[in-house]
């Protein structure tokens, strides 16, 4: 998940003395266009202001409500309202993830290496501005028995959209200021806004649920129109208060290939094992978000609690992250991502264990859970950060594209994860519409705790394998403050 996926540069080696340490840090600038006079844009010095803070993270809220409907209300809609098959609906999340990262790839390129009169991110957001409400729209308003072709276009258009908007816009990210300080405070706030959208759509759902007696339907058209209405305001709010930084003066190498820039990126081996962290990241949450709500009414009966209960996890990362990330400053990353997945592999397995009809005692479990939620997302773009930069050299910024391997990777995750998991309850011989017996309610369960607890498990493998410290970003960050 963009979704809970934070971006930020690490924090800089302190210099000791004694006790006590010091940080070194650049000159703060920030370049946005002034609010009154859009034709005059400046540089200041100094950080950016908690509104223009505000504004530029306003995609974030749009990336958070995709995913949202993506991964835990499209499966049960189409399914029960529209009339796909399990199997089709497993099938149309994986293709279109795939899809939509090989058009992810290009586009991060593109959009590194095409220069037009508005930016190289610009327009590109604005195109997409427009495919995804025609996507939202035609996906989430589907009525029942639409065609498996209008499933699979609307599908692919909001995705491929959902890529000219997310992209562009998280390469800009790691460019909008040189300071990595700074740096770390927009992405620190791009994931602040994408929690409280998050916690923002699903007290809506909760409340539309609990109060209205909105039904799988009626959310997915909620969801669709935010969604359709969200894309447009929150682009063009970027574009009209921002202007992109202007390319490196003097005698700047010409910037590589896509073949080129792809056999760097892929060869560097830090970068690698970066990504296949990702990659188990992604296919974990992607499969428990799959599953969650036929775990949470079909099998432990709390029905019209599911937003409610979604809304565990992002409460908590509001208040679990911050110190997170001071225990990774303290005691590094790579110590820290340990944690975060050993607790995952150990708390998982708990679900097991919560009794049917029990909203308290699934709600505790979904805390425990939550203590270590999204610092695996953080601490891994926070090193992926560290190489986009380290790999620009002398050269153009190709942040995009740095960006997009990662996207790509954790939207291949997502998708593989969100099949997986349907393939799961499919396979437990559960019925859409029918109460689940014994057999198929422990299949549904393990479905929801397995993958996760796998993927833990198998992180803790490429963490503490040979040569686990190897990338830069790690072994620096195994100094002690």
């Amino acid at each position: 998940m963009d979704a809970l996926c934070p971006s930020a540069a690490p924090p800089q080696v302190p210099v000791r003395s004694g006790r006590s340490s010091k940080r070194h840090r650049a000159p703060l600038t920030a370049c946005a266009v002034e609010p009154r006079d859009s034709s005059q844009a400046q540089c200041k010095p100094g950080r950016l202001g908690l509104a223009r803070l505000a504004v530029f993270s306003l995609p974030v809220l749009l990336f958070q409500a995709v995913e949202l409907a993506w991964r835990s209300y499209l499966p049960a809609f189409l399914t029960q309202t529209v009339g796909v098959s399990l199997a089709l609906v497993g099938g149309l999340m994986l293709g279109v993830r795939v899809f939509d990262a090989v058009a992810d790839v290009v586009l991060g390129w593109v959009s590194d290496t095409t220069t037009t009169p508005l930016g190289r991110r610009a327009p590109w957001m604005a195109l997409g501005a427009i495919m995804v409400p025609v996507g939202a729209l035609a996906l989430f308003l589907a009525p029942p028995g639409s065609g498996v072709l209008r499933v699979i276009g609307a599908g692919v258009l909001l995705h491929i959209g959902y890529s000219f908007i997310v992209t562009p816009h998280g390469g800009w990210g790691l460019e909008l200021s040189e300071d990595e300080a700074e740096r770390t405070r927009i992405m620190g706030a791009k994931v602040w806004f994408g929690v409280m959208g998050s916690i923002g759509m699903l007290a809506l759902i909760g409340l539309l649920e609990r109060r209205f007696g909105f039904t799988i339907a009626s959310l997915a058209a909620m969801l669709g129109i935010v969604i359709a209405a969200a894309a447009p305001l929150a682009v063009f709010a970027v574009l009209a208060t921002f202007r992109e930084p202007r390319p490196k003066a003097g005698n700047v190498p010409a910037a590589p290939s896509l073949a080129e820039l792809l056999r760097v990126m892929i060869g560097d081996p830090d970068l690698r094992r970066i990504l296949v962290l990702y990659m188990l990241c992604g296919m974990a949450d992607a499969s428990t978000a799959a599953v969650f709500l036929f775990l949470a009414e079909p099998v432990l009966g709390l029905k019209g609690l599911g937003a409610m209960l979604l809304l565990m996890q992002p409460v908590m990362v509001l208040f679990t992250l911050p110190l997170w990330a001071i225990m990774a400053d303290r005691f590094g990353r790579r110590r820290v991502l340990a944690v975060g997945f050993g607790w995952q592999a150990l708390t998982m397995p708990l679900v097991l264990l919560v009794p049917t009809g029990n909203a308290a005692a699934f709600a505790l479990f979904l805390a425990l859970r939550g203590l270590t939620f999204g610092i695996d997302y953080m601490l891994l773009r926070a090193m992926v950060a560290d190489i986009a930069e380290k790999g620009s050299g002398s050269g153009p910024r190709m942040s995009g594209s740095y960006y997009a391997l990662s996207s790509v990777t954790l939207k291949l995750a997502l998708g593989l994860g969100a099949g997986f998991g349907l393939w799961l309850v499919s396979a437990s011989g559960f019925q859409v519409g029918t109460a689940p017996g014994a057999t198929a309610s422990l299949a549904i369960r393990l479905a929801y705790a397995l993958p996760s607890a796998f993927a833990g498990l198998c992180a803790l493998l490429v963490l503490g394998g040979r040569g686990a410290a190897a990338p830069q970003a790690m072994v620096h960050d195994l100094q002690f403050s």
